[in-house]
């Protein structure tokens, strides 16, 4: 069986992993990059490429919509 935050990191690494996939606004070499680093750190590449990575619409604070 395996262990509740192994099942967490998994869930984490793909929706971040279809995020980047996704993203328009990426190109090839840094998805690829980016895919790595959550790869690599479970957790903490996941985060960072919500945190820091991803380009948001309308901004981090919302903006004009």
């Amino acid at each position: 069986m395996t262990s509740a935050g192994g099942v967490i990191a998994l869930a984490l690494f793909a929706m971040a992993l279809l995020s980047i996939l996704r993203d328009p606004s990426t190109g090839l070499v840094t998805k690829l990059a980016w895919a790595f680093v959550a790869f690599i750190l479970p957790i903490v590449g996941p985060i960072l490429w919500f945190a820091v990575g991803k380009r948001y619409l309308y901004g981090p604070s919302g903006g004009n919509r």
